[in-house]
């Protein structure tokens, strides 16, 4: 089904959540050896597995609507099937419906040249409607203006991500002075990063990205970028470099991120400015038919948490 209604600008739904204190965003990536076996058992066919999916990720919902400032759904659980891009479909209508004010960034992560983005921003902007959606950088900002087009939608850069191969490429320095030789780097751009870091002369390449997000691409207030908590050392420098950019920060839960110092470095001038993603840690909670209530307390304890680490009330 193509989404067609008019929702609120992506930024002022974060904005909304994030000052009534919510920070907790779930992901919704259903793993079939982990959907509770009473919906395999009312489902049992492969062509009625989305429907199961559909039931589990809908009951989830109703159990953690009141808690989140988002929503996030991999496309990659979904794909793999006719059936299970229904799946998803109905499951994204069925928080435009029940809980209009979250948004629900798609995990898409995708990128390429201009003519080619513009059937990916028509896929989740109008087919699935999706508020915003992850993409790469690593074509340039010449590919973002087909989804900045959608002047409502959110676009989240990979910056640091989660995956411990991450480093091969996220972590090779480039000299300032010869980004700037290269005509990489305008000169305006590097006094600019002279004066927010004295003294640097080299950068890693997702500080790079960090800053050009920030200073060159983010030409409607559209963009946010994904730092990984499984990296904390990250937070300072990108948080220096690109100001109050929302951070989807992913790595929370199974994966073993670091929430202490995530809520201490990650935060905006604000104290908010992130979107605190946990996916299986909250939705797998429980393989029983007590999912819905053990993924909803899980959703709670990570809230008492961020709140307890914030100082929010």
């Amino acid at each position: 089904m193509e989404a067609t209604e008019t929702r609120p600008p992506f930024r002022d739904q974060l904005q909304s959540g994030w000052d009534k204190g919510k920070f907790v965003c779930v992901g919704l990536d259903p793993d079939w050896s982990k959907i509770p076996q009473h919906l395999k058992n009312e489902f049992p066919s492969d062509d009625e597995k989305y429907a199961a999916i559909t039931i589990f990720a809908r009951t989830i919902i109703d159990h953690t609507g009141d808690l989140v400032c988002a929503y996030k759904p991999n496309i990659a659980f979904y794909e793999d099937s006719a059936n299970n891009e229904l799946a998803l479909s109905s499951i994204v209508d069925h928080i435009h419906e029940s809980f209009s004010d979250v948004p629900i960034i798609g995990d898409v992560k995708r990128a390429d040249i201009g003519n080619t983005n513009k059937g990916y921003a028509k896929m989740a902007f109008e087919r699935y409607g999706f508020d915003a959606i992850t993409t790469n950088p690593y074509f340039g900002g010449d590919t973002f203006p087909p989804f900045q087009a959608y002047e409502n939608k959110g676009l989240i850069v990979l910056c640091r991500t989660t995956n411990p191969g991450s480093k091969e490429l996220q972590d090779m320095p480039i000299h300032l002075d010869f980004a700037k030789g290269e005509g990489l780097l305008t000169a305006e751009e590097l006094r600019i990063i002279r004066s927010i870091t004295p003294g640097l002369y080299v950068m890693r390449v997702y500080e790079m990205v960090a800053f050009l997000a920030a200073r060159r691409w983010n030409t409607n207030d559209q963009l946010g970028l994904v730092v990984g908590a499984t990296h904390p050392e990250a937070f300072a420098p990108v948080r220096q470099l690109a100001g109050d950019l929302p951070f989807l920060i992913p790595g929370i839960g199974t994966q073993g991120g670091d929430l202490e110092k995530t809520l201490k470095y990650a935060p905006d001038s604000k104290r908010q400015g992130m979107i605190i993603n946990s996916g299986s840690a909250i939705i797998h909670a429980s393989q029983g038919e007590d999912f819905a209530e053990a993924a909803r307390a899980a959703a709670l304890k990570l809230d008492k948490q961020i709140r307890e680490g914030l100082q929010i009330a």
